[in-house]
């Protein structure tokens, strides 16, 4: 589409070519690993409205209601600001303490990375926010065992995580992750049959993009995020690179 409007060989795509690549390269690989963190924030946002749960500090005086469908409200600027702050404040962090194994994007060194932070952040808010986190905690451990690894034992535990994420979601009476773990399985059932890279892939992928679909069910506001998400990173690939880009590969140079 991109390519359509925007040839090769024409002025507007030299403009923006320079655009494009004037951007720091370590800091577009480091904003395209957000995608599972902003998961997470909308996710809670969601629980919080929905639900009776626990909230040290709660901005959004709304009645609960589990029913709802896409949410396109006052209170979710707080949704939005609560994504911003915090990509800023550990955009800031990664920049400071690139030392520090979590912090370090899976294309700079893929056996320490973002996506174990960003399980070990959705861990804490089990703790904070209680039970109806841990699904979502379950699916980014997931997440992160196949990008470590694509052996046998780690998508079998992947398979057995992602049902439990189903079962317990079911018992909580949580749709969201529910209907998210009954679409992902059989894209590992697949990865195990088969034994195909190109499945593996497909799984790797299609988690975080399965949980993006059905939390923007419910939070619309999210839903333009991630469009906007996937609309600029189609653009920096092309115009920097001249190539298609390759959607939530979190471990490609």
């Amino acid at each position: 589409m991109i390519k359509r409007f925007f040839p090769e060989d024409s002025n507007q795509f030299d403009f923006l070519q320079k655009i494009f690549k004037s951007f720091d390269k370590e800091f577009i690989d480091r904003l395209e690993m957000f995608f599972p963190m902003w998961c997470v924030l909308s996710f809670k946002h969601y629980l919080i409205k929905s639900y009776d749960i626990y909230v040290i500090f709660n901005p959004i005086d709304i009645e609960n209601n589990e029913k709802y469908i896409f949410s396109l409200s006052s209170y979710d600027w707080f949704g939005v600001i609560s994504i911003i702050l915090h990509t800023i404040f550990l955009l800031y962090l990664m920049k400071k303490f690139d030392y520090f194994g979590p912090f370090r994007t899976v294309k700079s060194d893929f056996q320490t990375n973002f996506l174990l932070f960003v399980s070990l952040f959705s861990l804490f808010n089990v703790f904070i926010h209680g039970k109806l986190m841990i699904g979502l905690f379950l699916l980014n451990i997931v997440l992160y065992i196949i990008y470590r690894s694509n052996s046998y034992f780690s998508i079998s535990l992947g398979l057995f995580l992602s049902i439990l994420t189903l079962f317990l979601s079911i018992r909580f009476n949580e749709p969201v992750l529910a209907t998210s773990a009954a679409i992902y399985i059989p894209f590992l059932i697949s990865s195990l049959l088969f034994k195909s890279k190109n499945q593996i892939v497909y799984a790797q992928k299609y988690l975080p993009l399965i949980v993006f679909i059905f939390i923007s069910s419910k939070e619309l506001w999210f839903g333009f995020i991630g469009l906007s998400y996937f609309i600029f990173f189609n653009m920096y690939y092309y115009f920097s690179y001249k190539r298609k880009y390759d959607f939530l590969r979190f471990d490609q140079a």
